[in-house]
Order: structure tokens, then sequence, then C-alpha cells
């Protein structure tokens, strides 16, 4: 079988060389690294040269990761598909695990492992030998890893530690990846729509944690992650079996009562209350109605007596 690992790049001149090199040096090297400048302009195109033949480099306008990653799939060969984002960084055995549970766990449509945070540049982040540990494998149903991946983002939050096959990422069409900044999101539902995924507990991925992050403003991240769901919600009512779809809309509302409290620290009523009045849609729940309309009410108060509305930024 052969292994792909992809490697989108836009403006890393500082952090591309230790993720390379921590591709090149896998005890399973992939059978071809193929790297997209997304439309750099600091020096990631020369120092991109340096690695010469070792990994394939293609070129596009600055279109953002959902778009490096697309167009760089059908150029893909493997039967498995490894991403890699241009700051983070693999332990040396990370693609021989995985490789061992694609074989394994032959109906999988995803395999995930375990990872590391960590800041600046420490580029050997592991302070055990993580292969070395022993690792606890799950095969996680659509339905639960759907709702794990709503309720608890962090194990699947980038697909830097994770591998999807080729075949897997052809039966999503031509864009498995939408939605700036919110891309993985997008994705990681359409998986639960074609199969059950596999997560190895194992830490085999360095994930870097970056001061400039979107992540931290949290108005904006659950602006982006409501409107993948309405992205998608086409797409579940007409594929999810019904345990499934109704999964999908809790979280929906769910996801709108969120960003409507977020929209109300940032004195957004009026937006704040046409998310919540979404939400009572996209949820037919008794319970979930009524949060929805309990929240609704409450942004009619007189301001003194409101609730404290959350900040839209995560305090540092």
């Amino acid at each position: 079988m052969r292994v792909s690992a992809l490697i989108p790049a836009y403006n890393c001149s500082s952090t591309i060389v230790p993720t390379i090199e921590s591709v090149l040096r896998q005890t399973r090297v992939p059978d071809e690294i193929l790297v997209m400048n997304d439309g750099s302009t600091d020096d990631t195109e020369k120092v991109l040269e340096t690695f010469g033949n070792k990994i394939r480099v293609y070129k596009q306008p600055n279109g953002g990761l959902a778009r490096a990653r697309n167009n760089l799939i059908p150029h893909a060969t493997g039967d498995l598909i490894s991403f890699l984002d241009s700051d983070d960084l693999w332990h040396p055995d990370y693609l021989k695990v995985q490789e061992r549970r694609f074989k394994e766990y032959t109906d999988a449509v995803a395999f995930w492992t375990g990872h590391v945070n960590f800041r600046g540049n420490d580029n050997n982040p592991w302070k055990d030998a993580p292969a070395d540990l022993e690792e606890k494998v799950e095969l996680i149903p659509p339905l639960e890893f759907f709702k794990r991946y709503n309720s608890r983002t962090g194990p699947f939050s980038c697909f830097s530690y994770c591998c999807v096959p080729k075949k897997v990422l052809d039966h999503l069409g031509p864009e498995p990846f939408k939605e700036m900044g919110a891309e993985d999101s997008y994705c990681c539902s359409l998986l639960s729509l074609v199969g059950p995924v596999v997560f190895t507990s194992t830490d085999l991925v360095g994930y870097r944690l970056r001061d400039d992050s979107l992540s931290k403003d949290h108005g904006w991240t659950f602006g982006v992650w409501v409107h993948v769901f309405e992205l998608l919600e086409e797409k579940f009512n007409a594929e999810a079996n019904a345990r499934l779809l109704k999964a999908f809309r809790a979280a929906f509302a769910s996801k709108r009562r969120v960003y409507a409290k977020l929209l109300m620290g940032m004195g957004r009523t009026s937006d704040a209350r046409v998310q919540l009045k979404r939400s009572v849609q996209n949820s037919g729940n008794p319970r979930s109605v009524a949060k929805s309309i309990t929240l609704w009410s409450m942004t009619y108060l007189p301001k003194p007596i409101q609730p404290r509305w959350p900040s839209q930024y995560r305090p540092h």
C-alpha cells in the first residue's frame, strides 16, 4: 500500500523545516510528500526549494487551508492520505501506527491519534517515547463520534493527527474541506455520515499553539461553526439516519445558543435574537426549544438584571 503526506503551506518559513523533517524521519516513510504553497509572500518558496526532490511542491494563489487541501488531494496517489499543518510535528512512529490501524480496521473512514500541545521553538515536544507506551485503540461508531466531536472537539480538533483513506475522500467529493477556520469541523461532520472512525490514544503528534490563533475569538469561531451547520443541513436531512439527524439538529440548536450568548456579550442583541429564533427551528426537542425560548426572553430584560453574558475572547 501507499501513503501520501499532504502539507498546506502559507507564510510558514519559520516553521516548515521542522515540520517536513518530522515527516522525513518517519520509521514508515511516506511514499510521497506533497506541499501546496498557498500564495506565500515570505520566504516559504525558497525554503521549500532546499528539500529538492524529497517533496513535490504545487502553487496556487492564496485561497486558504481548505482550498489548499482540496487541491492537493487529486494529486495524491496513496491509499491512505495523511494531513499535516505547516507548524505541527509528527513523532517518528506516527505513520507506522496509522498504517497499522488502516490495515486492522478496513471499514473505518478516518484514523486519529493522540497529540501533545506545545509552544515556541521546541521541536521535540515529547517527554516520553510514545510508541513504547501501551496503546488504547477505539473504534467509534458514527453517531458516537458526531456527539463526542460536538461536545469535546479536542481529540479530533486538527487533521495533523488524522489520516483518511483515499477512497473515502473520493466519496466525499471534490470539496471535503470548506469554510475558513472550520475546515476540520466541516470534514469531520461529513465523515460521520460515512462510517466509524478509529482513535489511538498514544500522543504521536505535536500541535503547536499560536498566540495569534483565530480560535481565541469565540465570537468569530462560533459564527463560523454555525455557518458550517448551515452548509451541512441539506446533506444531513437527505443522508443521515434518524438518530444521527436528531443529534445533528440538537447540536445545531446548541451552537446557535452559544453563539447568541457571545453576540449578547458583544452588544449585538438583534443578531443574538435571530440566532435564538432559528435555534428553535433547528431542533424539535422540547427541552432544547425551552432553552432557546428562555434565553430569547432574557435578552428583553433590563440590562442590569440580564445574565452576565460570556466574553467574545477566550481568557489567556
